[in-house]
């Protein structure tokens, strides 16, 4: 299974919706080292894409570097914002204070290079065997006929053109999603989760979802049953300060309570 072409175009999409909003919070250096990284990124892909997607793409390409430019001029006047943040209370930071990630059971290193993967490294389950092209290795039950479409069985590991490192890596049972990690173009891991599908390509969260900054921050953690958001998510900086935080019931959100105290 290759990613590539499924993850084009959303990154492409991300890439052009990330640029106004990036400058919304303080941002560490490393921020600058991901739109540089997605850029990079973005032009080795182009090399192979269709001619509009090569369009779309020369866009987003635009759109971040435009976006670094703006970063940096942006950068001191964030700086000052800083002091400018409510305090928190004792009772907002207790709040506030994220939770153990829950760790998927991987057991392939997040440092893994496509030119280090050994099929032997995938253990693929009985059954199954090992499909893989420039970007992707990952195992697969054959199809029972011909011109069938193998199923996806054991690990499936996924890697950036530009740089080789690891773009994610996800473990099927049976056709089934049960967790998934995702890293940064720069390095580290930009999320983590458990699933729970019970029909392919469902991709139905449950438990505690954690996103990453860069830096290795935490910055975002989401409560989930089946695929419905139940509990509390939770947004921070890049720095660790709060942003807010929601608490769903079955799906809805009952009440948001800021750095400064309740705000719904």
């Amino acid at each position: 299974m290759n990613m590539d072409h499924s993850r084009l175009l959303p990154l492409a999409l991300s890439a052009l919706l990330w640029s106004p909003a990036i400058f919304a919070q303080p941002q560490s250096a490393t921020s600058d080292e991901e739109l540089k990284a997605s850029i990079a990124e973005l032009k080795a892909s182009r090399a192979t894409a269709s001619a509009e997607m090569q369009k779309i793409l020369d866009q987003q390409i635009d759109a971040l570097e435009n976006a670094r430019k703006l970063l940096q001029q942006a950068s001191e006047a964030n700086e000052k914002n800083k002091a400018l943040r409510p305090k928190l209370s004792e009772e907002t930071k207790a709040l506030f204070t994220p939770a153990p990630p829950v760790k998927p059971p991987a057991w392939i290193p997040d440092t893994l290079t496509r030119s280090e993967v050994k099929d032997a490294m995938l253990k693929c389950p009985a059954g199954a065997k090992v499909y893989s092209d420039e970007n992707s290795v990952d195992c697969r039950t054959p199809p029972a006929a011909r011109g069938g479409i193998p199923k996806p069985q054991g690990l499936a590991l996924w890697f950036y053109k530009s740089t080789g490192k690891l773009k994610a890596q996800r473990f099927y049972e049976n056709g089934l999603l049960r967790w998934d990690i995702s890293y940064h173009l720069t390095g580290g891991r930009d999320s983590e989760g458990l699933y729970d599908d019970t029909e392919p390509k469902q991709h139905r969260e449950n438990g505690l979802h954690t996103g990453y900054a860069p830096n290795g921050t935490i910055i975002k953690q989401t409560q989930y049953k089946s695929g419905v958001m139940q509990g509390w998510s939770k947004l921070w900086e890049e720095d660790g300060y709060p942003l807010s935080a929601s608490r769903y019931e079955n799906g809805k959100a009952v009440e948001t309570i800021g750095p400064a105290g309740r705000l719904k």
